[in-house]
C-alpha cells in the first residue's frame, strides 16, 4: 500500500484514540473539549546564546515528525486535527523543512510567524487538556497539563502500531543496516571505538543529533559497560570481543539494535557463550506471540542464561540452585527488551490497561521496562545478554555466589566484557515477525 494511504489510516486510528482518551477523561471526571499537543521548547545552556539539542515531544511526534520547537497540534472532534506551524521570519536560521512527508497532503495546516500568533490564534477554544512540557504555554490556552487518565489512554493507545509506524520502523532498520556492516568491517580490520563510530555515520549518512540513542560501540571490557558512552581514539592491543548497539530513526520512529562479534584472540569458552545467546536470543523471538505475558519471556530467558553458564563451566551449581539464589542477575543485570516505537524506550510498557493501572516487574527484576501482555501490533526489543562486570562480580564474589561460580574462569572471561544481541520483534496474529535480523545478519 502506498505510504500515502498507510498515513491517512494512521491519521484516521490517532483521531479516533484522541477521541477516546477524551471519552475516558470525561468519564473519570476530568472532561475537556479537546487537546493541543505542543512540539516543545527550545532550551539554552545555562548562561548562553547556544540551545540544547532539540528533540520534538513524542505525542507530537506521532502525528507527524515536523522538526523545529513551539509547533502545535489541536484536536476537538467537531474539528479532527490541525497544524499550527511555527515558521519564523528569520534570517540567522533555516526555517523548518516542510517538504518529504505525506503529512502536507492530509493534515490541515495553518502557518505562524511566531508561537504567540500561534496561541493567538487558539485563544477562542475552551476546555484544552494540555500534551507537553511547557507549562507557561498551556497557560496561555487556559489548559490543563497532561491530566492522569487522558494520559495514560494516549500512551497505552502508542502501544499497538499502525502499518505506518511498521514502515518506519522497518525504514528505520534498512537505514541502519549499512552502518553495522560498516562496523563490523572496522572492527575486522582493528578500527578504533571512535573510528567505528565515523564509519557508522558515514555509512547511514547520518548526524549525530539525528540519531535515536548515541551510539554504543565497546571493544573488549568496555563491553560489559551497559550504557558505555566513551569512545576510545587508540586502536585495541587485542582484539578479543566488539559490542556495536546503534540505530537511526525514520520520520521519527527508531530502531534499536545490538550485535557482539567475537574475535580471534577471545577464550573457547566465551566464543561457547556468544553461540549459546545468539541461539537463545533466536528462540525466544520465535516464541513471541499475542497473549504471552513479556515477564514470562524474561523469565524464561534467565533460565536458559543459567543452563548456558551452568555448560559452559562458569557456574559450579544447577540451573534451580543457581536462579533460586539469583545468580543469573548479575551475569544478566537488565530486562530481556522494551516496547519500541517513537521514543527507543517507548512508553506504556508497565501498563496493565488502558487506564493507566500499572503492572511492577518482579522484585527481583526491577530493571524489566516491560511488563505488558503481548498484543497484535506491538514492537519490543528482545535482547538476553551475559556479561562480566566488574562491580557485579566483586559483589557476587563476596556475597551469595562465592561458593557457586568458577572464579579463574571469570577472570579469564572477564577481558571480552559481555555479550548483548537485540532485534526490533513486531507482534503478529499469528506470532512474530523480526523487523531488523533479515536486515542486520547476526
Amino acid at each position: 500500500m502506498p505510504v500515502d494511504d498507510l498515513y491517512q489510516r494512521h491519521l484516521d486510528r490517532i483521531e479516533r484514540d484522541f477521541g477516546a482518551a477524551l471519552e475516558a477523561s470525561a468519564q473519570a471526571g476530568d472532561p475537556f473539549r479537546g487537546l493541543v499537543i505542543h512540539a516543545g521548547p527550545e532550551f539554552l545552556y545555562h548562561r548562553d546564546d547556544q540551545p540544547f539539542p532539540f528533540r520534538t515531544d513524542p505525542h507530537f511526534a506521532r502525528v507527524l515528525p515536523q522538526p523545529g520547537p513551539g509547533h502545535l497540534l489541536h484536536y476537538c472532534p467537531q474539528r479532527g486535527l490541525r497544524l499550527f506551524r511555527v515558521t519564523p521570519q528569520d534570517y540567522w536560521y533555516e526555517s523548518p523543512a516542510r517538504g518529504g512527508h505525506p503529512a502536507s497532503k492530509h493534515l490541515e495546516t495553518l502557518d505562524f510567524s511566531s508561537e504567540e500568533d500561534a496561541l493567538d490564534a487558539l485563544s477562542d477554544e475552551v476546555g484544552l487538556a494540555f500534551v507537553g512540557s511547557d507549562a507557561e504555554v498551556a497557560d496561555e490556552v487556559d489548559a490543563e497539563v497532561e491530566p492522569v487518565v487522558l494520559m495514560a489512554w494516549l500512551d497505552w493507545s502508542r502501544g499497538m502500531k499502525t502499518d505506518y509506524e511498521v514502515h518506519c520502523l522497518r525504514e528505520a532498520a534498512r537505514r541502519a543496516a549499512p552502518g553495522h556492516a560498516a562496523v563490523r568491517d572496522g572492527a575486522g580490520a582493528g578500527l578504533s571505538e571512535r573510528e567505528l563510530h565515523f564509519e557508522f555515520l558515514r555509512a547511514t549518512g547520518e548526524l549525530e543529533v539525528d540519531l535515536p540513542y548515541p551510539t554504543i560501540i565497546g571493544w573488549n571490557e568496555k563491553a560489559a559497560v551497559l550504557h558505555y558512552q566513551s569512545k576510545r581514539s587508540e586502536a585495541p592491543r587485542s582484539r578479543q570481543s566488539l559490542l556495536i548497539d546503534a540505530g537511526v530513526s525514520h520520520w521519527g520512529y527508531a530502531c534499536d539494535i545490538t550485535r557482539t562479534w567475537v574475535q580471534d584472540s577471545a577464550p573457547v569458552e566465551f566464543v561457547a557463550l556468544r553461540e549459546g545467546v545468539e541461539a537463545l536470543q533466536r528462540r525466544l523471538v520465535d516464541a513471541v506471540r499475542p497473549g504471552l505475558p513479556y515477564v514470562d519471556l524474561h523469565l524464561r530467558a534467565h533460565r536458559e542464561v543459567a543452563e548456558l553458564l551452568v555448560e559452559v563451566g562458569v557456574l559450579r551449581v544447577g540451573v534451580d540452585e543457581a536462579l533460586a539464589r539469583g545468580i543469573t542477575i548479575p551475569f544478566f543485570p537488565h530486562g530481556l527488551g522494551h516496547h519500541l516505537g517513537l521514543q527507543v524506550h517507548d512508553v506504556g510498557g508497565r501498563q496493565r490497561d488502558p487506564g493507566g493501572t500499572l503492572l511492577e516487574p518482579p522484585e527481583d527484576h526491577p530493571h524489566l521496562r516491560t511488563t505488558r501482555t503481548l498484543d497484535v501490533g506491538q514492537v519490543v526489543t528482545i535482547e538476553p545478554g551475559i556479561y562480566f562486570i566488574d562491580l557485579l562480580i566483586e559483589e557476587l564474589r563476596g556475597g551469595k555466589g562465592g561458593d557457586a561460580v568458577n572464579w579463574t574462569l571469570v577472570e579469564e572471561l572477564r577481558g571480552c566484557g559481555g555479550i548483548r544481541i537485540e532485534d526490533d520483534v513486531l507482534v503478529t496474529p499469528d506470532g512474530s515477525e523480526d523487523l531488523t535480523r533479515p536486515l542486520v545478519p547476526g
